[in-house]
């Protein structure tokens, strides 16, 4: 199991766990990490893919991007445990669960 977690942003400290897939974005409806106070999410924003012990992040071509390692995520990029990554203006990560 894995926990989603807001680094900074609006929702500083707010997590989610998800086994195999989780939606980032501000619509509720759309989205299960739901990101509603930052303006610069879309309504479905990014994705998070576990693959084996391998995470996959992809941007659902939202309007200002996905980033990773201060480059824009295009198509899936393999995302490390621990390593930050930005929706919109919100700093996630991604830890197991202990």
């Amino acid at each position: 199991m894995y926990l989603l977690e807001v680094l900074s942003g609006p929702l500083d400290g707010k997590t989610w766990s998800f086994e195999q897939e989780i939606t980032i974005g501000r619509d509720d409806a759309l989205a299960e990490a739901c990101i509603a106070l930052d303006r610069y999410v879309s309504r479905k924003h990014a994705k998070l893919f576990a693959s084996g012990e391998t995470l996959l992040l992809t941007d659902l071509e939202s309007r200002n991007g996905t980033k990773l390692d201060g480059a824009a995520v295009s198509g899936e990029a393999s995302l490390g445990i621990g390593v930050p990554f930005i929706v919109g203006r919100t700093v996630l990560r991604v830890t197991h669960v202990s």
